[in-house]
């Protein structure tokens, strides 16, 4: 039984053609696939007719090339014109023919052994010669050995006396030797040569293959069994635990594990191959000389590799050339082999590795591709059939394609491998009976995924999926590796075959899909529950059926997910949800949505307005600059805003009346005083936008660059050059160095076209023209020009509000969950950010690439801010999913943002509802951002557990997504109980610049009661206190109040509103007695440019 990549089919053959070798006729391997759509999954796209099988790139199983148009290396393939040569099985021939051509020479059954040819022969040609078993062994010199010079045998009876070529004795008494006694002498000093000179160069070949095997096993590892790759074979994409994710290339790759691989393949595989593998130690020694002697002696080239010898030469990347010193190699291998692992890790091995045509690299990718059924589910004539096609993957067995396809071949193949089942005990003669060869061609499918890339259909699929995963500019940006290279096309001069490990945990991520998913979303179907589209017709992709709205016109979700956090709320809901690892940046678990082809709710591709989130590094800020936790701020509302007043106009940025143009927190009306720390916790805006005013916007965006924020999105008007004004949408995109360049949807400047992504789309993240102080140009249609290279700009370079307005500082413009969990990572880590990233490690042909450009990790914020902002958090929290504590430490901040728009009757939404819910936290081993919004849009709103859109708060939507997840993760990782360091009182300056930039202390407020010594509260008297005492009946003495007397008979309860109940019309005060509703409400604050306003929570 011949080798892997030997020659395309061994023996025995039902009267197949074996290996031509010109170009005419059925070529072996010589196909070359036409293109394939990408596609994801099992089912692959529609083949357009008969293509030509798909193949593996260079040497191995088969010897073709993939499914690309390349110049043919395989069997058949074209001579060069003038050479009339066929080289066999990839870039070297061996056991080659060539015949005829300029030379006029042909060569037959040439061979190498390290630096020696041996059993070369030369017949007829130009020169009129031939040498026929000469040999040469060694670099120097050459040795021939039983040359013969050939005589013409018409003239023999004319030469009496004369011995026949080779020499000889003459026969007494029977005078000179005739024709006839000239050819027999020959024939029988030819075979004795033949033995003599096949003994010969078997000892060299034992010698040299004793050297090699002694070599090998002391020089050479053991070959890995998982992982290894072959040229042209798709890159693969594993999670951080090693389980493979998805790939990326033209060829299918599916792995097993050992145990996984049913009776039927490993029976079929044992059979037809190597029916000894149970028994030998990884090298059949018979069967080895009986294939060396059969092959110097002039029969068919045989080999005798076992399965395990076989695995070591995919190893290798040997299977282009029959090398005797190569196989001694393999056989050392597979000896050292057989002592590390067991049979059943080496067949997993093998199976997992080998090539088996319609672009299937393993067993289980050959299952899909031939019968569309899992692994386990393959019949035996079923295994037989995938099993025979590892020695002709160039369609000769499958029907599929019809210009290579030999029925009679196939079906010889086949009865063969059936045959040996029952003869090796494996199979009851019965049931071979039974197997019908035209049953397993019956149940063939037709339609496969040859492309190799899959895995972009899940929830992975964001980071995996071949359009536009983040993997790839993740992959050039830090490697160098660019997306041929990953294909192993000819332009790359790469192989392909890449491994890159994720940083993906599996446990992680599982943990985060439970929490988020619920289920597909609900489209409308025909009694039969067939899908179909807004004709009624029946469509077998569900992206193009008519989606079944809720009564109010808004898209939703099957809600088929028991587990799901929203499992309760209102199926229109859905959630996104980030966690890195503060100490690496590494991306831990990723929740976009279920299909990765769908929209990325946790992406830059659809940013939400992070609302109160973002007040975390509006206080990092501050205290950067040289506040304290401690600090005082005039957190009344409305209050009055310098910045908010457009004078050109006599307007106002959001609300109040000119020039009293106020900013408002929620729909409270208020005077109160409070620390940083209350400020930040009870969630108030105007505090936050004071400092912006005071330090800058532009100097709280360089902050949230340094600390993770990679994009941010705002929404403006801009004038083309007619004066016409445009609604435009832009993307900044932060480039860790002070600056940003600026995107969105653009067309040529030249032809007009439109700037399209991978998908089609309009590219919203197209570079677009800037003027010379950074103003984005538009044209007279309303759309950006594209730029190449967009122009980078210095953030705060036009002023303190470049590019954005002092809204940022409570978050009213939309980012990204990923970003919002990687700010909180920085902070987590103690100030320290390291960059987010998907890659762990990459992996070629065995060893670890290095990387080009190292990430970023510095040291953003002072050490003390960050923990005295972990403080902070540390007191924010919400209602969880199961009512319990999560018993360690974590801080975070909640977040809402009000609904913009009008319903499905036209009706503008009310200020109380909210379109987006976030709480993002952080553990000291993880950070997660949690995100809750409308499936339909980002401007429609979201409900509360009860259905009740007035009543939505980060605390009682996203912050039961955050707790359920993080508490999942808990229970499957075995992570210490670690403790916040804690506040640092004496960090920064306790400053009161704001009370004085607001008019003073309010009279009787929190700041003179908490600090009477200030200059600011000198003289100033209590009136607030006086009027509180009197009212009770009490005496004010100018410092103290006296009570009245109680009265027995006049004894009434009071009552307080319950908890999320709020009573604006009460006056607050910033006294410890303020009811409940002067905590944070949600707000109605002004915007700038038309941009929508929080409605925010704590």
């Amino acid at each position: 039984m011949s080798d892997n990549g030997y020659r395309p089919a061994p023996p025995p053959e039902n009267g197949g053609p074996q290996g031509r070798a010109s170009g005419q006729g059925r070529a072996y391997g010589s196909a070359s696939g036409g293109p394939r759509e990408p596609e994801y999954g099992w089912g692959g796209g529609p083949q357009q007719g008969r293509q030509q099988p798909p193949q593996p790139q260079g040497g191995g199983y088969g010897s073709a090339p993939g499914p690309r148009q390349r110049p043919q290396q395989g069997y058949g393939g074209q001579a060069p014109a003038g050479r009339g040569s066929a080289s066999v099985g990839g870039a070297r021939p061996s056991g080659s023919a060539s015949v005829g051509g300029g030379s006029g020479r042909a060569s037959v059954g040439s061979a190498s052994v390290g630096s020696a040819s041996v059993g070369s022969a030369q017949v007829g040609g130009g020169s009129g010669r031939a040498s026929v078993g000469s040999a040469s062994v060694g670099g120097a010199g050459r040795a021939s050995v039983g040359t013969a010079r050939p005589i013409n045998l018409d003239d023999a009876d004319e030469r009496p006396g004369r011995a026949g070529a080779g020499g000889g004795r003459r026969r007494a008494g029977n005078g000179p030797l005739s024709k006839d006694d000239l050819e027999n002498g020959k024939k029988k000093r030819k075979r004795l040569g033949r033995k003599m000179l096949a003994a010969f160069i078997a000892m060299g070949i034992i010698f040299v293959a004793s050297v090699t095997v002694i070599a090998t096993w002391f020089f050479q590892n053991t070959p890995e069994l998982e992982n290894v790759f072959r040229k042209g074979e798709s890159s693969a994409f594993f999670y951080a635990n090693g389980v493979q994710a998805g790939a990326y290339g033209d060829t299918l790759r599916l792995q097993i594990d050992p145990g996984e691989a049913p009776e039927s393949v490993t029976d079929s595989l044992v059979a037809l191959e190597d029916r000894k593998f149970w028994d030998h130690g990884g090298v059949d020694y018979v069967r080895t000389m009986g294939a060396l002697v059969n092959n110097l002696t002039g029969g068919d080239t045989q080999g005798a590799s076992t399965i395990t010898q076989q695995y070591a030469g995919m190893v290798l990347d040997a299977r282009d050339e029959i090398s005797y010193d190569r196989k001694a190699r393999e056989a050392a291998l597979a000896i050292k082999m057989e002592s590390e692992y067991d049979k059943d890790e080496i067949i997993t091995a093998y199976l997992n590795m080998a090539y088996f045509g319609r672009g299937a690299y393993g067993i289980k990718a050959a299952a899909k591709n031939y019968f569309n059924v899992e692994l386990e589910e393959l019949t035996y004539g079923q295994a037989a059939y995938i099993v025979m096609q590892v020695k002709s993957p160039n369609g000769y067995y499958d029907p599929f394609y019809t210009d290579y396809y030999d029925e009679g071949a196939a079906k010889g193949r086949w009865d063969f491998t059936m045959d040996a089942l029952v003869e090796t005990g494996q199979l009851p003669q019965a049931d071979r009976d039974a197997a019908k060869f035209e049953d397993v061609i019956a149940s063939l499918t037709a339609e496969f995924n040859a492309s190799g890339s899959w895995g972009g259909n899940t929830d992975v699929g964001f980071i995996i999926n071949e359009l536009d995963g983040y993997v790839f500019d993740e992959l050039e940006e830090r490697y160098g590796i660019t997306k041929d290279m990953l294909k192993g096309t000819e332009e790359s001069k790469r192989d392909g075959g890449y491994s890159v490990t994720l940083t993906i945990d599996p446990d992680i991520q599982a943990s985060l899909k439970s929490t988020g998913s619920r289920g597909e979303i609900k489209v409308k179907e025909n009694d039969a529950e067939q899908p179909v589209d807004s004709e009624g017709n029946v469509v077998t992709d569900r992206n193009q059926a008519e989606r079944d709205l809720t009564d109010e016109g808004y898209a939703q979700f099957e809600n088929s997910n028991d587990d799901a956090a929203l499992k309760e709320y209102d199926p229109y809901m859905m959630t996104a949800m980030v966690a890195i690892d503060p100490e690496t940046g590494a991306i831990l678990g990723y929740y976009g949505g279920d299909d990765g082809f769908g929209v990325d709710k946790a992406g830059a591709e659809s940013p939400h307005p992070p609302s109160s989130t973002f007040k975390m590094i509006t206080a990092a800020t501050a205290l950067e600059e040289g506040d304290s936790i401690n600090s005082w701020f005039n957190a009344s509302s409305p209050r009055e805003f310098e910045s908010l007043t457009l004078d050109d106009s006599e307007s106002c940025i959001g609300g109040g009346d000119y020039p009293e143009c106020t900013l408002r927190n929620g729909s409270q009306n208020s005077k109160v005083e409070m620390t940083l720390t209350d400020a930040v916790r009870e969630s108030k805006n105007t505090p936050m936008y004071t400092i912006s005013e005071e330090y800058g916007a532009a100097t709280i965006l360089d902050y949230a660059d340094k600390m993770g924020l990679s994009v941010m999105n705002q929404a403006r008007t801009i004038e083309d050059d007619s004066g016409k004004a445009w609604d435009v949408s832009i993307n900044y995109v932060m480039n860790d160095d002070g600056t940003y360049t600026q995107h969105g949807t653009a067309v040529d400047p030249d032809t007009g076209e439109s700037i399209v992504d991978a998908s089609g789309n309009w590219d919203v993240y197209a570079g677009i023209q800037v003027t010379d102080d950074c103003q984005p140009i538009v044209n007279t249609e309303g759309y950006f020009l594209y730029a190449e290279e967009p122009t980078p700009c210095e953030i705060g370079g036009n002023g303190n509000t470049d590019p954005f307005y002092n809204h940022i500082s409570f978050g009213q413009y939309p980012t990204s969950v990923r970003d919002m969990a990687s700010i909180y990572a920085t902070i987590a880590n103690d100030g320290l950010y390291n960059e987010s990233h998907f890659v762990a490690k990459v992996e070629y042909k065995g060893e670890e690439v290095a990387p080009i450009n190292e990430l970023e990790s510095e040291q953003v914020i002072q050490t003390t801010t960050a923990q005295n902002l972990q403080w902070i958090g540390s007191e924010i929290h919400g209602e969880s999913s199961s009512g319990d504590d999560l018993g360690r430490d974590y801080f975070g901040k909640t977040g809402t943002w009000e609904a913009g728009g009008k319903d499905e009757d036209g009706n503008e939404y009310p200020d109380s509802y909210n379109a987006h819910a976030w709480y993002v936290g952080a553990i000291p081993q993880l950070s997660i951002a949690a995100w809750v919004g409308n499936l339909t849009s980002e401007s429609d709103p979201i409900a509360d557990v009860d259905g009740n859109k007035d009543n939505v708060f980060g605390s009682n939507t996203a912050y039961p997504v955050w707790f359920t997840a993080m508490e999942r993760i808990l229970d499957k990782k075995d992570w210490d109980e670690e403790e916040w360091a804690g506040k640092d009182d004496d960090a920064g300056n306790v400053t009161a610049w704001d009370i004085e930039k607001a008019g003073g202390p309010i009279e009787g407020g929190a700041f003179c009661a908490a600090k009477p010594e200030d200059p600011l509260c000198a003289g100033q008297v209590d009136e607030q206190a006086k009027e509180d005492c009197e009212a009770d009946g009490g005496t004010w003495d100018g410092e103290t109040c006296t009570p009245a007397e109680e009265d027995d008979d006049t004894d009434q309860p009071t009552t307080d509103p319950s908890e999320g109940e709020s009573t604006t019309e009460e006056e607050c005060t910033g006294m410890p007695w303020d009811p409940p509703s002067c905590d944070e409400e949600p707000s109605t604050d002004p915007t700038e440019e038309g941009s929508t306003t929080p409605d925010d929570d704590n």
